[in-house]
């Protein structure tokens, strides 16, 4: 062998070795590049995991919430309306997609809010128009009443003070309007009674109280 022979060989193995060193550097960066994608994968679906586990766990603990408020919300109806209008707890419909735990308790907050003006009388709604001619008629019953036993009082002639008790029955007449008309809106709509309606329940009255008294006892 010559030694441009020998020279050749050794050129030829030395390139053999790098490309073999490039190859074997391509192997390693590819298998570390794909650890390091498999690792990544496997912590994303990890947290996923996580999230899902506590999301269901989030759910089970709104869907019981949510099941007792609406239990002591409709049992509260019932109670205040009537079991028999009311009827079972009516079963869960079908569930939300994209259930907002925020959005479920604000509603269920608004329901028990407006059970609670149902009670008192104060439901944000407006009584027919036809009430302000009840509050009227209510009125003018109650001035008549009034006025009725005023005069039973005048005439009976036994009572002490019988003159002082005629007039406080007159007072007391027009204000049991109100009273009456206020019984009778939340009996029927659940509302009280509007300044309006009170002020034609009130004016009806001393209307009547005045026209009557004056037709009855005139000269009493």
């Amino acid at each position: 062998m010559t030694d441009t022979d020998y020279a050749a060989a050794v050129a030829a193995y030395l390139k053999e070795r790098a490309d073999a060193d490039a190859e074997i550097s391509a192997a390693v960066a590819t298998y570390r590049a794909e650890a390091d994608g498999l690792a990544a994968a496997v912590e994303a679906a990890r947290t996923a995991r996580e999230d899902a586990n506590s999301a269901a766990a989030n759910a089970a603990a709104l869907v019981a919430e949510t099941d007792k408020a609406v239990g002591v919300l409709w049992r509260a109806l019932g109670d205040f309306v009537g079991h028999r209008r009311t009827g079972p707890t009516p079963s869960a419909g079908a569930p939300d997609p994209d259930p907002d735990a925020e959005r479920v308790r604000a509603r269920l907050e608004r329901s028990e809010r407006l059970l609670s003006l149902a009670r008192q009388g104060e439901l944000p709604i407006e009584a027919p128009r036809h009430t302000e001619i009840t509050a009227a008629a209510i009125g003018l019953g109650t001035g008549a009443l009034a006025v009725w036993a005023a005069l039973a009082i005048l005439r009976s002639g036994s009572l002490p003070f019988a003159e002082a008790l005629a007039a406080l029955t007159l007072f007391f007449g027009i204000g049991t309007g109100p009273i009456a008309l206020g019984a009778w809106l939340s009996w029927q709509y659940l509302v009280r009674p509007r300044p309006g309606q009170t002020l034609v329940c009130v004016g009806a009255a001393i209307v009547a109280v005045c026209a009557l008294a004056g037709l009855f006892m005139r000269g009493l």
